[in-house]
């Protein structure tokens, strides 16, 4: 049974974090966030996407202040 949530592709989600979809499917490969496959195409949870984001301007902002 999937998690509840809003799903969207791994374009997507690349798209939002700025990234090229193929460095986040590597990012996938790893174990990075977890994924889901339906009917031959890849998923992330909208969530687990926002929270890598907050993550990372976290440490953006603890890097430069």
């Amino acid at each position: 049974m999937l998690p509840d949530g809003r799903y969207i592709t791994d374009e997507e989600a690349a798209r939002q974090i700025q990234v090229a979809p193929i460095t986040f499917r590597r990012w996938l490969t790893v174990g990075t966030m977890p994924q889901f496959e339906f009917e031959g195409t890849s998923y992330v949870l909208q969530s687990d996407v926002d929270a890598f984001i907050e993550g990372c301007q976290c440490r953006n902002q603890r890097r430069y202040s």
